[in-house]
C-alpha cells in the first residue's frame, strides 16, 4: 500500500516535519527504489500507477499463493495489458530472475 499512500506521506514528510525523523533528509518517494512490490493488484489503472511510479524492475508477478484471491491464471492480467514487451517480461519473470540472481538461460 506505501506507493499508493506515497502522495500523503510526502504531504506529510514536507509540511508536518515535527511528525516525522527530523535528521532523515531523505524524501519518502527515494525508498521506492530500494522496495519491491507485487503485481497483484487485480486493477489495470492500479498496475499502470504502480509500473509508473516504481518502475517495472521493481515489480514481480504476485499469485497471492496460498490464498484464494489471486488470479486464476498467474500473470493472465499482465499478458492481457497495453504493455511493452519489455515491461511484460520485467513484470512476469524479469524482476525476479534479478532479484534471485538466477539467469533466464535456466529454464530456456
Amino acid at each position: 500500500s506505501f506507493p499508493y499512500t506515497l502522495g500523503r506521506i510526502e504531504h506529510g514528510f514536507k509540511m508536518r516535519p515535527d511528525l516525522v525523523a527530523t535528521d532523515n533528509q531523505r524524501p519518502p518517494r527515494e525508498y521506492l527504489k530500494r522496495l519491491y512490490f507485487d503485481t497483484c493488484v487485480h486493477d489495470d489503472t492500479a498496475l499502470q500507477y504502480l509500473i509508473d511510479t516504481c518502475g517495472a524492475d521493481r515489480l514481480m508477478l504476485g499469485t497471492d499463493y496460498p490464498f484464494p484471491l489471486g488470479e486464476q491464471e498467474p500473470g493472465s492480467h499482465i499478458r492481457r495489458m497495453q504493455l511493452d514487451d519489455t515491461e511484460r517480461q520485467r513484470l512476469l519473470s524479469g524482476t525476479a530472475l534479478d532479484w534471485l540472481q538466477v539467469d533466464a538461460s535456466r529454464f530456456a
